[in-house]
């Protein structure tokens, strides 16, 4: 009698289990089964939250928050179909790429479709891989969320469990919340779908190291396909980078855990062509090519910068950033005006926090700035930096890159004001702090109300700056800013082709430059010579292109062009499966001007400059 009563028991458990498993509530319940993709793609199954109403709108985020560019990442959703509990299919219609909406919505119970990888796709737009999805069976799988789970309009805040059924041996890397693990399944749970998105998951047999200090854990996970790059590799010099940005930010890293997520790929063939990172609260993602062993001293230090830039972003814009970041619309993205705050000002303490704290000397770092102060003139230096925000997306969308130069020199600029106008006492890092006590990442602040905040906390100078140079169309007099911290400025003008409309990238399996996009079909050079998205350059002018001169093709300060010069290009082109060589022809009707920068250290400093540097860096 005992036996069957305890029977009963642990047969009620089960039940009871599994209908808080599979059964309806307010939770987003996913399921995915690694183990079984068809056909390069898996199946998502969901088990809806309850819906009220007669419809409701399934939802694909166009974008997410830290990409500034539209991906529609709908478009690699396919078979979607809607069940209500006793497996009754509910009608279903499409109406744009990114939604379906489901008839009936009030029976709805569950919800199942396929998602295949964007990794190595040549659709338009390429989704930057750091912001994409891997379905490599049996080896890796790497989880941007947004890349395979949906919500519901209007159903943002509801709980999500992910249900992963994975390979024996794999492991989910993720700072997201862990229900439980075992050797074939692991369940992750978070609050909204913020929250979702913002912790990516790479599974693979693990390669990990922890970091620890005593408020924060960091995990390092690595997948190299080749095994020349492991996680022990990235040991001590991350180490010695947090402990930096510890210091910098006053003791304590902001964060309780941490991971840094690596995906070394083997396999470079279609995608974006471009390498690079993609921030998260508590996590990055970083995607790089993989390299033989004795390659990865080289990685690893190039890495180390976008390593603190990646790490920096939980200060901004994931702790301070505005309404439009904090209340984020995934469907129709509206763009804030700052973007010289969330990436402009992190790159500069990507670079400004090593100088700092001696991770890398002054010669680095005047290295650094002077290939930012050259690339920012490649780009529209009159357009005033707030519009060029607003319009990231479309208007000027090939002005975006800027964030990374320019806005680098306005956190420079600024950095080098407030510690002159506070006599050495307050810095922008101190700024930050004090508008990340007032606001925080619940409470974002209004668009229009941030340079007021700074003022305050400054001086009309710092303002008078701001409408002049981030607000305003204004150029930077750099030379000026340099020279208060000892720093001086020379500059070279030159005159080059205007073909500000290309991206270019590298294709690792030919050795050859590629032309990643054109994304200003309408610059006139551009159309005489003909040149397309996935050209590789082969030679100019009977030369052939390499790294060496590859900055000579359009015009540089050794090699300068001028109108009536005549551009002859040799590229392979890819058209119906086949490859073929073209020859492209166009003679230079204009030119453009654009500076050649060196920076150095004034050898004997004045004592005023002395002490503002020394106050700059730190040192007082």
């Amino acid at each position: 009698m005992l036996k069957k009563i305890f029977l009963l028991f642990i047969l009620a458990i089960l039940s009871n289990a599994n209908a808080q498993l599979t059964g309806q509530d307010d939770t987003y319940k996913y399921f995915v089964d690694l183990n079984n993709v068809s056909e390069g793609k898996l199946t998502i199954e969901l088990i809806t939250p309850k819906i009220s109403g007669p419809t409701a709108e399934f939802k694909m985020p166009a974008m997410v928050p830290g990409t500034y560019s539209v991906y529609d990442f709908g478009r690699y959703v396919s078979d979607l179909k809607a069940f209500d509990e006793s497996g009754n299919e509910l009608n279903t219609s499409k109406p744009d790429i990114n939604t379906w909406e489901i008839s009936d919505a009030g029976r709805l119970h569950r919800i199942t479709y396929k998602v295949s990888e964007t990794f190595g796709d040549t659709s338009q737009p390429r989704v930057f891989e750091p912001a994409g999805t891997c379905i490599e069976e049996g080896k890796v799988f790497a989880f941007n969320n947004h890349g395979f789970f949906g919500y519901f309009e209007g159903m943002l805040d509801n709980d999500f469990t992910l249900n992963f059924r994975k390979p024996q041996g794999f492991f989910g890397a993720t700072s997201m919340n862990n229900v439980s693990r075992s050797e074939t399944e692991e369940v992750f749970s978070t609050q909204g779908y913020f929250d979702v998105v913002d912790n990516p998951i790479l599974f693979t047999v693990p390669d990990t190291v922890s970091i620890n200090f005593d408020e924060t854990s960091v995990l390092v996970s690595v997948y190299s396909p080749g095994k020349g790059l492991k996680a022990k590799d990235f040991y001590e010099p991350n180490k010695k980078l947090l402990v930096a940005i510890r210091e910098h930010l006053g003791g304590r890293l902001p964060a309780d855990k941490y991971t840094f997520l690596y995906f070394f790929a083997a396999n470079l063939e279609g995608g974006s062509g471009g390498f690079g990172a993609l921030e998260h609260k508590q996590s990055s993602f970083y995607y790089m090519p993989d390299v033989p062993a004795q390659a990865k001293s080289m990685m690893i230090n190039q890495m180390e910068g976008t390593n603190a830039h990646e790490f920096y972003h939980i200060v901004t814009p994931l702790n301070l950033h505005s309404e439009e970041i904090g209340n984020f619309d995934y469907g129709n993205p509206v763009m804030s005006k700052h973007l010289w705050l969330y990436e402009g000002v992190t790159e500069y303490f990507a670079d400004y926090i090593r100088v700092s704290k001696g991770l890398i000397d002054m010669k680095e770092f005047t290295d650094n700035l002077k290939e930012k102060l050259n690339s920012s003139m490649r780009h529209n230096d009159s357009l005033a930096f707030t519009e060029m925000s607003k319009g990231a997306l479309d208007k000027y969308e090939k002005e975006y890159l800027n964030v990374y130069s320019k806005g680098a020199l306005i956190g420079l600029c600024l950095d080098i004001l407030i510690r002159k106008e506070s006599d050495g006492r307050q810095g922008l890092q101190d700024v930050i702090n004090a508008l990340t006590q007032k606001y925080g990442k619940d409470r974002p602040f209004k668009d229009d109300e941030l340079f007021s905040d700074i003022e305050a906390l400054t001086s009309p100078k710092v303002r008078e700056f701001i409408d002049m140079y981030i607000d305003g169309p204004n150029r930077i007099p750099y030379a000026k800013f340099l020279s208060e911290i000892g720093l001086e400025l020379e500059s070279t003008p030159y005159q080059v082709a205007d073909v500000g409309g290309l991206e270019i990238g590298f294709n690792a399996k030919t050795f050859r430059l590629k032309i990643n996009k054109v994304s200003d079909p309408d610059n006139e050079l551009i159309k005489d010579l003909g040149l397309m998205a996935g050209d590789e350059l082969i030679s100019f002018n009977g030369t052939e292109i390499n790294f060496m001169n590859a900055s000579d093709i359009f015009g540089s300060a050794k090699k300068q062009m001028k109108a009536g010069d005549k551009l002859d290009l040799v590229v392979s082109r890819t058209s119906g499966g086949s490859e073929k060589e073209v020859e492209l022809s166009a003679v230079l009707d204009k030119t453009k001007t654009n500076y050649d920068f060196e920076v150095k250290e004034i050898k004997n400093p004045s004592d005023s400059q002395k002490k503002l540097r020394d106050a700059w860096l730190g040192k007082n």
